[in-house]
C-alpha cells in the first residue's frame, strides 16, 4: 500500500461510483483464485486535464465505450489507475468509499490545485459541493501544461508529445483554413477581423485549462489578467443553444460541438462586429467564422472515435503558417510530426505527483507506474499513440521538471 509521509489515510474505491466518472474496468491477473482479486481496490486516483483524460481513462481500462488493457504497477500489488473526467463541469462527485463529495476538478489548473490541497493542506471545493479536506482522495493529477512558478513541491512527469492548433466552424461558405501565428495572436488581442474576405471571430478557452495557458503562451500573450480580450464578443455576445456551461461563456477545450453551437447561433444574428470592425451599422453574421485553440491530440483521438466528444460535422482543424497539425483522414488520422516538433506549437503533457511520493523509496507502486522510461505508463506507447500523442522515448517519465503547490 502506498504510504505518504503526510497522508496515510486510504479509502477503497467504490465500483458503484463508476457512473459518476471514468473509473477503469476491474482487472484480473493470474490463474489461481488468490490472484483474482480486483486490482481497483486501493487504485491511484487522478483528476484534471481534459486534453489527457481520454488517454488516461484508456490506461485505466476504459475510454469512450471501449475496453483497454489497464496498466498496473510493477510490484506485487499490481495497482491500477482511476481517472475522473474533467467534465461535466460543476458537478459534485464522490470518488472513494467513505470520502466526502467534492467539486469535479475541471482542467489542468484545477488538477494541480486538488493534488496541492491533498498533499500541501487546505480545502478544495465551492459553495454547492462544500469546501472539503481532500487528503487521501487525490494521488496524481493530469496536466497539459507545465508548472506555474518555481518550486519543488510537485513533479511534472511527461508521458507524451502533443501540439496545439486551432479549430473552426463556418455554417455558410468556404472557411479560412490557414492562419499565421501573427494573425492568431492579433485575433486574440484585438478581436474579430476580416481575413481573406471572411470575418473571423475568436472564442475563449475555459481558463482552468492547460490548453488555455499554453495557447496564450504560444501566441506571446500573458496568461493572467485579460490576455485574450479579443475573445470577449464570442464569450458573452453569442448566446449558443444549448448554452455553453462555462459561466463566462468560454468553451470547454477541444470541444467541437460547443464551437459549432456558437457558430450556428451567430449565423442567425446581425451585429456591427460582423463586418470585421468595431462600430457602424449591424450587418448579417451569416458568413462569419468562429475559431478557437484546439489540441491536435484531441482532434486525432476524437475524430478517430477513441475520444469524446467527436468534433462532429461542420467543424474543421486549421493549419498554422501552411503546416497542418494532422495527417491522413479519420478514422485513421495521425499526428503530423513536423507540426508536433514545432518549438512554438508543440508541447509535452504530464502527470503531476507530489515530490514526497517520488522521493520516498517506499512508494514503489506510484514510482513504477509513472517514473522513468520503463514505467508502466511510459511502456504503454501503443495506447498513448492511439490517442494522438507521440512517444517521448527515453525522456518519458523524467522527474526533472518541478513546480510549487498551486494556489
Amino acid at each position: 500500500m502506498f504510504n505518504s509521509t503526510r497522508k496515510s489515510k486510504w479509502i477503497k474505491v467504490a465500483a458503484a461510483t463508476a457512473t459518476l466518472g471514468s473509473i477503469a474496468a476491474i482487472g484480473f491477473v493470474g490463474n489461481s483464485p488468490a490472484q483474482a482479486d480486483p486490482k481497483q481496490y486501493g487504485a491511484l486516483v487522478g483528476y484534471g486535464s481534459d486534453t489527457t483524460q481520454d488517454v488516461m481513462n484508456a490506461l485505466s481500462g476504459f475510454a469512450n465505450g471501449i475496453n483497454f488493457t489497464p496498466v498496473q504497477s510493477q510490484d506485487a500489488t499490481q495497482t491500477q489507475l482511476v481517472s475522473w473526467d474533467a467534465f461535466p463541469a460543476g458537478q459534485c462527485i464522490t470518488t472513494k468509499v467513505g470520502a466526502p463529495t467534492i467539486l469535479r476538478p475541471n482542467g489542468s489548473t484545477n488538477g494541480a490545485r486538488i493534488i496541492s490541497r491533498a498533499f500541501g493542506g487546505g480545502t478544495w471545493g465551492n459553495t454547492a459541493c462544500g469546501q472539503r479536506d481532500v487528503s487521501g482522495i487525490a494521488d496524481y493529477a493530469r496536466s497539459s501544461s507545465g508548472p506555474a512558478g518555481v518550486g519543488t513541491d510537485l513533479v511534472y512527469i511527461p508521458f507524451g508529445r502533443d501540439a496545439i492548433s486551432w479549430a473552426y466552424s463556418k455554417p455558410s461558405g468556404s472557411p479560412v483554413t490557414d492562419l499565421t501565428a501573427a494573425q492568431l495572436s492579433s485575433l486574440q488581442v484585438t478581436g474579430p477581423q476580416n481575413i481573406g474576405g471572411t470575418v473571423i471571430i475568436p472564442c475563449g478557452i475555459q481558463s482552468g485549462s492547460g490548453t488555455y495557458a499554453t495557447w496564450n503562451g504560444m501566441l506571446g500573450l500573458a496568461v493572467t489578467g485579460t490576455p485574450d480580450t479579443g475573445t470577449a464578443f464570442c464569450n458573452t455576445g453569442i448566446a449558443a443553444t444549448p448554452a455553453v456551461p462555462d459561466a463566462g461563456g468560454r468553451l470547454q477545450e477541444s470541444n467541437g460541438p460547443e464551437l459549432k453551437a456558437k457558430a450556428d447561433a451567430l449565423a442567425t444574428t446581425s451585429n456591427p462586429i460582423c463586418d470585421g470592425a468595431v462600430g457602424g451599422p449591424a450587418v448579417s453574421c451569416a458568413n462569419a467564422q468562429v475559431i478557437i485553440g484546439f489540441a491536435a491530440s484531441g482532434w486525432v483521438a476524437r475524430s478517430n472515435g477513441v475520444g469524446f466528444p467527436a468534433p462532429g460535422p461542420g467543424v474543421g482543424i486549421g493549419s498554422i503558417g501552411g503546416v497542418a497539425p494532422t495527417a491522413n483522414a479519420a478514422p485513421n488520422l495521425t499526428p503530423n510530426s513536423a507540426f508536433y516538433a514545432s518549438s512554438t506549437f508543440g508541447r509535452n503533457v504530464f502527470n503531476i505527483l507530489p515530490s514526497e511520493t517520488i522521493n520516498d523509496i517506499g512508494n514503489v507502486q506510484i514510482q513504477s507506474m509513472f517514473v522513468g522510461s520503463t514505467s508502466s505508463v511510459c511502456q504503454a506507447t501503443s495506447t498513448i499513440q492511439q490517442f494522438g500523442f507521440q512517444s517521448l522515448g527515453a525522456s518519458c517519465g523524467s522527474t526533472t521538471l518541478t513546480g510549487p503547490f498551486r494556489s
